[in-house]
């Protein structure tokens, strides 16, 4: 299986992780969810906080590890370390999956909430994980969101 491209966030997100990638438990990999439709449910403070906490619930994640994070109105990007019984591929399903429940009933809503599947990218050896959080968490000053990082709400990293 080939690994998923590096291109910019899709609206039909690639589910292609290279399992020999991720057989170490420790790999890291930047990873990209979109909502269904580009739904901007995330622009209510309060609907983006629900899917913050789902996101960081420890049953979601099990023993993988939330490294960065960044949501913007229709889409998440997380930069995760896979753990020992944790793959990738698992816990961005988990993590879709309790967000959706707990966004859902915010909404007083049913059905779908993000697109299937998602973008990820593992990080190189020789690749900088705090690089590639500082470029990750750029994209709300990028999207006019912010003029400054220190503004907008929706994100975290644990080397800041």
């Amino acid at each position: 299986m080939p690994a998923a491209k590096s291109a910019p966030y899709a609206d039909t997100p690639s589910r292609d992780v290279d399992p020999a990638a991720d057989r170490a438990g420790d790999a890291i990999f930047e990873v990209g969810v979109v909502t269904r439709g580009r739904y901007a449910c995330f622009a209510d403070f309060h609907v983006a906080w629900t899917a913050v906490r789902a996101f960081r619930d420890p049953a979601a994640l099990g023993d993988s590890r939330l490294l960065a994070w960044v949501l913007l109105p229709d889409r998440a990007c997380w930069l995760i370390q896979s753990g020992e019984r944790m793959p990738v591929e698992k816990a961005v399903s988990r993590m879709k999956s309790c967000s959706a429940v707990q966004v859902n009933r915010t909404l007083f809503r049913a059905g779908p909430l993000w697109e299937a599947g998602f973008r990820a990218r593992p990080l190189s050896i020789d690749e900088d994980p705090r690089a590639v959080a500082r470029r990750m968490l750029v994209a709300p000053v990028q999207a006019g969101l912010a003029v400054q990082l220190a503004e907008y709400p929706f994100w975290d990293c644990i080397w800041i």
